[in-house]
């Protein structure tokens, strides 16, 4: 648990760890968010979801770690150094939890897509054309 929201570049981190970098400038900002939990180290092959999700030590941002070219806006691409293999169940119309996240296919992390603009740290808006969607289950919102 403690996975949040960032409300300056909507990404997904972990407010656990002090020294979070935001591609929006400065540490990401928790405010308004939901306490987002995610499955880790859950891995069989016929596990539903999707596997690879990593946590950046640098950022603490979430990113996939399955596929290269990740950008950490704490420079350079993320580092996984300590983290556990995190899976993300795909969206689902009824599944419990906040739909509307998305992979954004530039720097490899996960956004919130419902809101107006986002910050990419590869530069931009992120970026999703045919990428995975999610629905993440969090601990105090009413729609779980």
């Amino acid at each position: 648990m403690n996975w949040r929201w960032c409300g300056k570049c909507q990404g997904l981190f972990f407010a656990g760890n002090a020294g979070s970098k935001c591609p929006g400038g400065g540490a990401h900002d928790k405010t308004d968010s939901f306490n987002f939990v995610l499955l880790r180290d859950y891995i069989s092959s016929n596990a539903p979801g999707q596997k690879d999700w990593r946590w950046c030590n640098k950022c603490q941002g979430l990113f996939f770690g399955g596929s290269s070219g990740s950008v950490c806006p704490a420079g350079g691409g993320h580092n996984t150094t300590g983290s556990g293999n995190y899976v993300l169940l795909p969206f689902k119309a009824k599944a419990p939890g906040q739909a509307g996240w998305k992979w954004c296919n530039k720097c490899q992390g996960l956004y919130f897509s419902k809101t107006p603009s986002s910050k990419c740290p590869a530069g931009g808006q992120h970026s999703t054309p045919g990428l995975g969607h999610y629905t993440l289950l969090c601990v105090e919102c009413n729609d779980c």
